[in-house]
């Protein structure tokens, strides 16, 4: 009797301690998670992009203005949302820095995460790489996504970190971070030409 009460016992506590595993996992991914719970995406020919809300989607929307020229290839895509014209906005920032650049890699696909403030990507950075900073947006490298202040997005800045992005996906071999940084600069003041 014993020897099956003990097997019996032991059966339970293996999903139990499985059980709290999940549990500790799923707390620590929600508590330390840089994206909101109800994180939405939106997909393009080169963009995957992570919004939290319609209201953050707008704000980044009116933020990002491409003027004549360049609004005018971006009204030429199918837009029917605002989501449709964030994502054609985003498409033809990369098809012109891509351009400017003059590379044009195969496949390029990135992420954009949108986030509220300057405060929200110094906490990203500083949660991915341990250091403290005050930019209004970042390439990761490593993730192949912009992260943006949607307070701060502006053209030439979205420009600037896709430079990187097409710099990164080009060379077979990264350049040294002087020169990504160059090509970046090139992109975003060339972008209105």
């Amino acid at each position: 009797m014993k020897k099956t009460r003990r097997s019996k016992l032991s059966i339970h506590r293996i999903p139990c301690t499985m059980f709290k595993i999940l549990v500790c996992t799923a707390v620590c991914c929600l508590l330390f998670s840089p994206l909101p719970l109800s994180a939405k995406e939106a997909k393009s020919r080169y963009i995957t992009l992570v919004y939290s809300s319609q209201q953050q989607l707008d704000d980044f929307n009116d933020n990002v203005d491409l003027g004549r020229k360049l609004g005018q290839f971006a009204r030429k895509k199918n837009v029917v949302t605002v989501e449709d014209e964030v994502l054609a906005k985003l498409d033809t920032i990369m098809e012109k820095a891509e351009t400017v650049l003059d590379m044009f890699p195969n496949n390029l696909t990135i992420k954009i995460v949108l986030l509220d403030s300057i405060d929200e990507v110094a906490q990203v950075y500083k949660q991915k790489y341990g250091k403290d900073v005050d930019h209004i947006a970042y390439y990761s490298l490593s993730e192949d996504t912009i992260y943006v202040s949607v307070d701060d997005a502006r053209l030439h800045v979205i420009a600037h970190e896709m430079g990187h992005a097409i710099v990164d996906h080009y060379f077979d071999v990264r350049p040294p971070y002087n020169i990504h940084e160059l090509m970046a600069q090139f992109t975003e003041k060339h972008i209105t030409d």
